[in-house]
């Protein structure tokens, strides 16, 4: 499939959204404003796949991630007829080179159910690929089902039974597998649920496993966005439809247990009306979350168009974001889904092929692709994305593509030194790290034995003299560690 990604911005008249796709003019374009000093142009990177693209034929990526070796595994579903969805897996090298060793051919269908439905994907710390999801024996039965994958795209037998553990959950559309010993689910019938991953409620958690997202007086939620804070605290969001006439943003804050955080907002319920008649009929959102290392919370959504807003931890709107604490974007039916967090700035991804760039103040980023936006054409659209290092940025949609971003925009939140983590230490064979970090391995004599710009979560140090080393990241941190 070939993309033509042109540079444009929905912040144009309409008549140059209208401009001619005639090539020369394109590259005139690209010239023009490659010229600006303070601006750089997103680009597809030509050294990805087959130039810039991987193809996968007549699949639709719902999510990807990266391994433990920086491979990209993307879940989603093969497009066949209208009763025939199968959940489909990909892997590929870090470079978009489809991996033939997996399942077969790079690609694994689960044909046991006809329609399959990624909801959610970790990969796990052995390295095995977990997939929450939505399954089908035929349109009127359906079950939720955990199913877990080995490396090389075979069933791991030994998870649950024979590879799958089917949940007793009628409905359940929102799920975040960051945490390594649980996963949360929320529904749109008002509720969250806590599952360990062989499938057991958490029984101290709200009321025998479930959280009941409604006071049946102030607020009853609709979940689209669940994120567990680095304090363990959870913030839930999405839009409030206790009065469906007159819909408002919405998120609550819960402690780990479920429990109400009363200190947040009005206790614990952040609620605002954004869209008032005449126009009843637009739906107002939150749809994804950020978490500033001051603890603030950024949100992006739609209302009035695609909009970015920022709440402090303590869940008071930032009138210093924006204006009024929003930075709006786009026509009115435009919106938000996603949100990266960049250094000082954020990648916004709506309408599922528009990428917009802000700056940590709330004002549009005209640094990013000469505009602030970037817009995929030729028919490509994504539905999840990941930054890979500082300056690629790999998307998911009707196949795997990457782009190069000007890498002085762009650097992905860093935790604390000292939850940063290099294991096993000493290391034999493997070393792995708790997070994907570029990386440079130096010696004791200050020579540089190992690097990778790309980053990674593990390397191979078995061919290393054993002694003493240190490892210096991206953002100039260091660890030491002893080969053995």
């Amino acid at each position: 499939m070939l993309l033509v990604m042109k540079n444009k911005t929905m912040f144009f008249s309409h008549s140059l959204l209208n401009i001619s796709r005639n090539v020369a003019l394109f590259c005139s374009l690209l010239f023009y404003f490659g010229q600006m000093a303070n601006a750089q142009p997103v680009t597809l990177d030509p050294t990805f796949g087959e130039n810039g693209i991987a193809t996968i034929p007549k699949m639709q990526i719902e999510f990807l991630d990266f391994d433990k070796s920086g491979n990209i595994i993307a879940v989603g579903t093969s497009m066949g007829t209208i009763h025939e969805w199968p959940l489909t897996i990909v892997k590929t090298n870090a470079d978009g080179i489809i991996d033939l060793s997996f399942g077969t051919d790079g690609v694994v269908k689960v044909l046991e159910y006809r329609i399959g439905f990624p909801l959610g994907l970790k990969i796990t710390n052995e390295n095995k690929i977990l997939i929450y999801g939505n399954f089908y024996d035929d349109p009127q039965n359906q079950k939720k089902i955990l199913m877990q994958f080995n490396e090389d795209g075979s069933v791991d037998e030994s998870f649950g039974e024979h590879g799958k553990i089917i949940l007793h959950l009628a409905m359940g559309y929102v799920a975040n597998l960051e945490n390594d010993d649980f996963m949360l689910i929320g529904s749109p019938t008002r509720a969250i649920s806590k599952y360990n991953y062989r499938g057991e409620m958490d029984e101290n958690f709200g009321e025998h496993g479930t959280v009941t997202l409604t006071d049946s007086t102030t607020y009853a939620i609709y979940v689209h966005c669940i994120k567990i804070l680095r304090d363990g605290s959870i913030i839930v969001a999405g839009i409030d439809i206790l009065n469906r006439d007159d819909t408002e943003l919405i998120c609550i804050k819960l402690d780990p247990t479920g429990n109400l955080i009363t200190g947040f907002a009005n206790n614990g319920v952040w609620k605002m009306n954004v869209m008032v008649d005449p126009f009843p009929d637009f739906v107002e959102v939150l749809r994804d979350v950020v978490e500033e290392s001051n603890g603030d919370l950024v949100f992006v959504g739609k209302a009035w168009g695609g909009f970015i807003c920022s709440l402090n931890s303590d869940g008071i709107l930032n009138q210093d974001f924006g204006t009024d604490g929003f930075f709006y974007y786009g026509a009115p039916s435009a919106y938000a889904q996603q949100i990266l967090q960049n250094g000082n700035k954020y990648i916004i991804g709506g309408d599922h092929e528009n990428i917009v760039s802000v700056n940590q103040d709330g004002t549009l980023d005209n640094f990013f692709n000469n505009t602030g936006s970037f817009v995929c054409d030729g028919g490509y659209r994504f539905w999840d994305w990941k930054l890979q290092g500082t300056n690629k940025l790999i998307l998911g949609g009707n196949s795997i593509a990457r782009l190069s971003i000007p890498h002085n925009s762009i650097t992905s939140y860093q935790k604390p030194d000292d939850t940063f983590i290099v294991f096993p230490n000493p290391a034999k064979d493997y070393l792995y790290f708790n997070a994907e970090r570029s990386f440079e391995v130096i010696d004791v004599l200050g020579k540089t034995v190992l690097k990778s710009e790309r980053a990674m979560q593990s390397i191979n140090v078995s061919h290393l003299k054993a002694g003493i080393y240190f490892i210096k990241f991206e953002n100039r941190q260091v660890r030491k560690f002893v080969k053995e």
